[in-house]
């Protein structure tokens, strides 16, 4: 019985060890935005994540792997030109959708409400 309280305080300790230790992208700096301010912080991601789901892609669709400040995928700027043209004019936000999918060569997106989501999450102060 003393084993078993001892082994779940230990577990209890790590657990709670883990879960308060920043992950490593809290503190990274975002590099490389070109289009979204770098003041939304946490929000670029938030809205990156609605983006590729409701897109039906993933990560590396537009990014590379462990590099995510670089442009080495065309569609990284594909996605750039979308994002501005719906922020600065979003009554046209349906024409830039289907240029990005054209460009992405996409049949179809997974989720639209999620596409605006993201913009929603980048225009929310």
């Amino acid at each position: 019985m003393k084993l078993n309280i001892t082994i779940l305080s230990f577990a209890a300790v790590v657990a709670f060890s883990i879960s308060s230790t920043p992950s490593a992208e809290a503190g990274k700096k975002l590099k490389n935005l070109k289009v979204l301010s770098p003041d939304l912080g946490k929000k670029v991601g938030k809205g990156m994540k609605d983006l590729t789901k409701g897109l039906g892609v993933k990560c590396v669709a537009c990014h590379v792997k462990g590099k995510m400040d670089k442009d080495d995928v065309p569609a990284k700027e594909y996605s750039r030109t979308f994002i501005k043209v719906v922020l600065e004019n979003p009554d046209k936000r349906q024409e830039a959708l289907k240029t990005l999918m054209k460009e992405m060569k996409l049949d179809k997106v997974k989720n639209e409400a999620k596409i605006w989501k993201a913009f929603d999450t980048w225009k929310a102060k």
